[in-house]
């Protein structure tokens, strides 16, 4: 009877002690009240880290009626190595969870970003997680997690209980790392005509070098949408002017916070971004249209527009638009954020010259005369008309290029214009009164007041029908060109070509 007595004790002891764990999470702790609260292990287009980053991430939640400090404690994907990782104690300010609170930790291996990048990446296939008291023996929450879906998270709902819910795109409400599950938005694309340009003549080009009309359409909602199936059109009297295909869904696909460009080309045999419609640079209207032809889902009425500029919203998305490119603050930005791009100027470079042709290339008169090659390797269409050219830097308004003739001393950006240093200004607004000597000297552009040097070089002694230029075009590096050369001489062209 004693021992049946001892019997009943220690069964009864033992019942005590392994019925305080959490269900299938680990071991009760006296101190704390900490619980994997919620984690995305498959993050494409999800939350972002300090670095902009798409990193994994673990939330943990915090319970109790008291702050917590969890540097020292260790992060784990992998129950059998409790110590995996200890995330690191010299900044509380950072480890420390409110009472109630959340601390997302980035499980990316990349420890050098911070105290809260965890040497530790999980798996989309399914596998472990535990967070361990710095005892490194004592699991405070721990779980095991199946095959995750991309950009869904999976989180206790309510927080800190045993229920776990899915968040993100198909579910109710989206993720909330560092927040109260089940508070998210709902899951929705969002889709803005965002940016546009009518009159392309030297803006951006296509795949296939050409200048082409384009429409920019942004997704400020918080998950990927895809326009393919979708109605583009140049008419808000014809919804279903055209049909964006659907045939090539990872083509049409617009993450959240990202842009699609659309080709307004009438040329779709090119691609399922090429549309059937063209803008009109006099003015007209777009719209985007939901697959069943008639939900609008953004449109907008616009006016004249000039060449080589765009109309975007700024900030994107909003009501609010603005023009991009020259004259303006910033640089059209097709596929980018508006009023990110560059300031709109052109840059002018002596890019290749020859100082003694006698047999390489002959001007429109048949003449064989010195040729200097400007480049322009800015972002807008220059025009040198009114600039000052000299072969002595000590006399830089030597000679006026011609104003007269601006449509033939253009350059458009990343483009070449030739000059014949001939001193025959007769023969055209591109001969200037000036000529080379083979023996080396100097060369300067001179802005129209005639102070402001835009490039100049000192030459040395040159070779017959051999010429000098930037390799690659604009930069410091100087090459020769000719026979016995690598390269051949390029007036007009990239050099190197």
């Amino acid at each position: 009877m004693k021992y049946v007595k001892l019997l009943i004790i220690l069964i009864a002891t033992l019942s005590l002690i392994f019925g305080c764990s959490k269900d299938s999470t680990g071991p009760d702790n006296d101190d704390y009240d900490l619980y994997i609260n919620e984690f995305m292990a498959s993050n494409d287009f999800g939350p972002v880290d300090e670095y902009g980053n798409h990193g994994d991430w673990i939330e943990i939640y915090n319970s109790s009626d008291k702050a917590i400090d969890i540097g020292g404690m260790y992060i784990t994907d992998d129950l059998e190595d409790l110590t995996a990782w200890q995330i690191p104690e010299s900044k509380s300010d950072s480890t420390t969870i409110p009472a109630g609170g959340f601390l997302v930790l980035w499980a990316d291996k990349e420890p050098t970003h911070g105290v809260l990048h965890v040497n530790i990446k999980l798996s989309g296939d399914g596998e472990q997680i535990g967070i361990t008291d710095t005892d490194g023996t004592t699991v405070l929450d721990s779980l095991t997690y199946g095959a995750q879906e991309t950009d869904i998270s999976e989180g206790r709902y309510p927080d800190g209980t045993q229920a776990w819910e899915h968040y993100g795109e198909g579910y109710g409400s989206m993720y909330t790392p560092g927040e109260a599950n089940g508070s998210g938005d709902t899951p929705q694309p969002i889709y803005y005509i965002n940016e546009f340009m009518a009159s392309n003549d030297y803006g951006p080009v296509d795949e296939h070098g050409s200048h082409d009309d384009w429409i920019e359409i942004y997704n400020a909602g918080n998950v990927t949408g895809n326009i393919g199936g979708m109605y583009i059109t140049d008419d808000l009297e014809d919804l279903t002017a055209w049909q964006i295909p659907d045939t090539q869904p990872d083509s049409t696909e617009i993450p959240p916070g990202g842009y699609l460009l659309l080709w307004a080309d009438k040329e779709p045999e090119q691609g399922v971004l090429h549309v059937n419609i063209k803008l009109s640079g006099d003015g007209e209207q777009i719209g985007l249209v939901e697959s069943d032809g008639t939900t609008i889902l953004d449109s907008l009425t616009y006016g004249e527009q000039t060449a080589d500029i765009s109309m975007g919203r700024l900030p994107d998305g909003a009501d609010t638009w603005d023009y991009f490119g020259a004259g303006y603050t910033t640089m059209y930005t097709p596929g980018a954020q508006n009023g990110s791009g560059d300031v709109p100027k052109a840059i002018y470079y002596f890019n290749e010259f020859m100082a003694d042709n006698d047999t390489f290339i002959p001007d429109p008169f048949g003449n064989y005369s010195d040729w200097i090659e400007i480049y322009n390797g800015g972002n807008i269409l220059g025009n040198v008309s009114g600039m000052y050219i000299t072969d002595d830097l000590e006399d830089l308004t030597a000679w006026q290029i011609p104003d007269t003739y601006p449509d033939s001393t253009v350059i458009p950006p990343g483009g070449f214009l030739l000059l014949w240093a001939d001193k025959e200004p007769e023969l055209g607004v591109l001969h200037v009164n000036i000529k080379l000597s083979a023996d080396g000297e100097q060369l300067g552009l001179t802005e129209s007041d005639g102070t402001t040097i835009l490039d100049s070089l000192t030459f040395g002694a040159q070779q017959t029908d051999i010429s000098e230029g930037r390799l690659p075009d604009g930069t410091d590096t100087w090459e020769f060109f000719g026979d016995g050369y690598e390269f051949q001489p390029t007036p007009g062209s990239a050099n190197g070509e």
